[in-house]
């Protein structure tokens, strides 16, 4: 009981920090980043973009994982 109690709670502790990366990562580049740089910044900040994205996915597939366990 406790076990799945601990997987409950860490599938969902999991699911907030995934949204929490996106929406942060989505919020940073919407309302305060300036786009207004050379062309290696853009790349480098698309790389981020990407990165942050592919980070809160594995988060999610992860919460997606344990609650298959139950």
């Amino acid at each position: 009981m406790v076990k799945k109690s601990a997987l409950h709670v860490m599938r969902y502790l999991l699911s907030f920090i995934s949204s929490l990366i996106l929406m942060t990562c989505a919020g940073y580049y919407i309302f305060f980043f300036d786009w207004n740089v050379t062309v290696m910044g853009k790349v480098i900040n698309g790389v981020l973009i990407i990165f942050s994205v592919i980070v809160s996915l594995g988060f999610f597939w992860a919460a997606e994982k344990i609650r298959e366990i139950y």
